[in-house]
């Protein structure tokens, strides 16, 4: 059967841990970084952690577009670009097989976490992780990430046995509605939102 993976990280599969432990955005009210990097055969799934010294909301780590309780904060945004021109983000109204899924995830007032899984494998040369967090005044930054760590521990995953059927589906040409999302005017983050529903 042809078709992606949806959503989740393969069954069969012990991945690699890659040892990528980097601060993706800082400011003196926030701190955001990359880490619990595994790469599977097919994608790779890493956490992104956030820490503040005080808050008086809920850190929104979720994004996709999930509805936000009134007391927390706006959604943190997050994306990635590939160099062949890919570009995989959080923002609402995204197609549920596009390359990258929400998976674990907490916020409380002063620490937050969202795993992610991404496929497929960055292509080579570098790839970069965009973030922004405007309701706490953190702007747009870009991390970028080298494909050759990722490819060669590609290599090294192993398979335990023959991937299931059910874990794979046909992709969906259909695309949800999104909900209104104020972005930061003129950034990576607006050109991502207009080029996805182009």
């Amino acid at each position: 059967m042809t078709g992606i993976r949806f959503q989740s990280t393969p069954e069969n599969e012990i991945p690699v841990s890659v040892p990528v432990d980097t601060v993706l955005a800082r400011t003196e009210s926030l701190v955001l970084w990359l880490t619990d990097v595994h790469v599977y055969s097919c994608g790779v799934e890493f956490t992104i952690q956030a820490r503040r010294p005080e808050s008086t909301v809920l850190l929104d780590m979720f994004g996709f577009g999930k509805p936000a309780s009134s007391n927390s904060s706006g959604p943190f945004l997050f994306g990635v670009e590939y160099a062949d021109g890919s570009v995989f983000t959080n923002l609402p109204g995204a197609r549920m097989t596009d390359g990258l899924h929400g998976g674990a995830g907490r916020g409380g007032p002063l620490t937050g976490d969202k795993t992610y899984f991404l496929q497929p494998l960055p292509p080579p040369k570098r790839w970069s992780m965009i973030t922004a967090w405007p309701y706490f005044g953190v702007p747009e930054s870009r991390t970028d990430l080298d494909s050759a760590v990722f490819a060669e521990a590609a290599e090294r995953v192993e398979t335990l046995w023959p991937e299931p059927v059910h874990a794979l589906v046909e992709a969906s040409d259909g695309r949800q509605q999104p909900p209104a999302l104020e972005l930061p005017p003129g950034g990576w983050f607006e050109w991502a939102g207009r080029r996805r529903v182009e």
